[in-house]
């Protein structure tokens, strides 16, 4: 007999991630290298349970260790992350696609590690000079304040 999944978006995503946390590690590792995160910074070493590139347990979106290690979680598959920040902003992660949703966590982890503040993160990291997609620099603009651009 199938499951039902949770009811509510966080614990449906943390059920998802957790299914489906072996090949989200791999992806997420991956896409780290595509983006040119050095080595020594791709992941974390989570006690007594192993090396991380995703950890489906957390719930924030991502993170990154004193080393400056990082990581992408289960928040990036729940369309209600930032429900707090307004029905804009809401709204246009729940639409955004994985990938981008990805890119942008990984940008704001990699300027936090850099040794930004997480308001200057969420600032900047746009800006970054890593290659994300466009997607994902819009997302970031968007979580920002700033208004998305208009579609043709």
């Amino acid at each position: 007999m199938i499951e039902k999944p949770p009811d509510d978006p966080a614990d449906h995503a943390q059920d998802f991630a957790s299914r489906y946390a072996e090949v989200m590690d791999y992806l997420t590792g991956d896409r780290m290298t595509e983006l040119g995160i050095p080595t020594g910074k791709i992941g974390t070493r989570v006690p007594g349970q192993g090396y991380f590139t995703f950890v489906p347990s957390e719930r924030t979106g991502g993170g990154n260790d004193p080393r400056g290690g990082l990581t992408v979680d289960s928040a990036i598959f729940n369309p209600d992350l930032y429900a707090d920040l307004g029905e804009e902003v809401s709204s246009f992660w729940a639409k955004s696609r994985l990938r981008d949703r990805m890119d942008a966590v990984i940008a704001h982890e990699h300027a936090e590690a850099l040794g930004a503040t997480h308001l200057e993160a969420v600032e900047h990291a746009a800006d970054t000079q890593l290659p994300i997609r466009e997607g994902a620099r819009i997302l970031l603009r968007v979580i920002a304040g700033q208004k998305p651009p208009r579609r043709t």
